[in-house]
């Protein structure tokens, strides 16, 4: 039996791309081991090498089987194949009939340590998972959306980090109820914290009023797990919406779609600040009654 683990590329590859083999026997204590009688074919090497190998040639998407390769051995993922149309663009021979079997066989033992290993996340995932991990891993940093602001890190830093830093304060509310937040005229951002998320109130100034949404510090995949209820008030007079926040990883959160536009000469309080009301709720609650 053998497997393949790979450690980070940054931590332990030299300039020089090179590929180093280190073969190790496993011992009674290791996850790895099977049960029964052990030979000397039970051992387990660490591959230190280019990732980039493992890489589509094309699109330089990462590889999962089913993969193949022309018959100068130039290696192609099956979309690409059916892009260009079974023709190789490195040698124009025929690509998309034969199966690498050797490609996919590494690949589908390698198991990749996170890649926000740094920031705490110890999930050792197979090859072919390993994006899809990431992308919704609850230790990925997140970068602070405030313009020209660098600064990245975990979820739980940023009240801190927007309290210090921008003068921005957090709310804390509970799903499911309306909650009033005052807007002052100076106010670009509110945190607002619940038991398992954090989301931020943005409020940008135009000259037609103020364009107000909100966004999460979340996955794009728990986007569809939370919406929320808009609501400003003058007597009678009402605007509302309802929207799903958007994770401030995606690009939705740069080109926003879905605001209320609030006038402020008809919504205002006279002294430049803008009553609202929110409520938030997750998939499967029931939609809390107008306040």
């Amino acid at each position: 039996m053998v497997k393949f683990s790979v450690q980070p590329y940054s931590a332990v590859v030299p300039p020089s791309k090179r590929i180093r083999l280190e073969q190790t026997t496993e011992t009674p204590s290791s996850p790895a081991m099977i049960s029964g009688d052990h030979s000397s074919h039970d051992r387990q090497f660490t591959a230190t090498f280019d990732p980039d190998i493992l890489d589509c040639n094309i699109c330089m998407e990462p590889l999962n089987p089913p993969i193949f390769q022309c018959t100068n051995g130039h290696i192609a993922c099956t979309e690409c194949c059916v892009k260009m149309s079974g023709i190789c663009p490195s040698c124009s021979k025929p690509v998309g009939k034969i199966r690498c079997l050797a490609i996919e066989k590494l690949i589908e033992s390698l198991q990749m340590s996170c890649k926000h290993a740094e920031y705490g996340c110890t999930k050792v995932i197979s090859f072919t998972k390993k994006k899809n991990h990431e992308i919704s891993c609850p230790c990925a940093p997140f970068t602070c959306p405030v313009a020209s602001c660098g600064f990245s890190n975990l979820v739980e830093t940023f009240p801190l980090h927007f309290q210090e830093v921008h003068q921005v304060r957090t709310q804390e509310f509970s799903y499911g109820g309306w909650f009033t937040v005052m807007l002052a005229p100076s106010d670009i951002n509110v945190l607002l914290k619940a038991d398992d998320m954090l989301f931020l109130l943005h409020c940008e100034k135009s000259t037609l009023g103020n364009i107000v949404y909100v966004t999460l510090f979340g996955a794009t995949l728990q986007e569809d797990q939370y919406s929320y209820h808009l609501e400003v008030k003058n007597g009678k007079k009402r605007l509302s919406m309802e929207g799903i926040p958007r994770s401030i990883l995606g690009e939705d959160s740069k080109h926003v779609n879905d605001f209320l536009l609030i006038p402020s000469r008809t919504y205002g309080l006279g002294d430049g600040r803008v009553q609202l009301e929110l409520s938030f709720h997750q998939s499967g609650e029931a939609l809390p009654e107008s306040c």
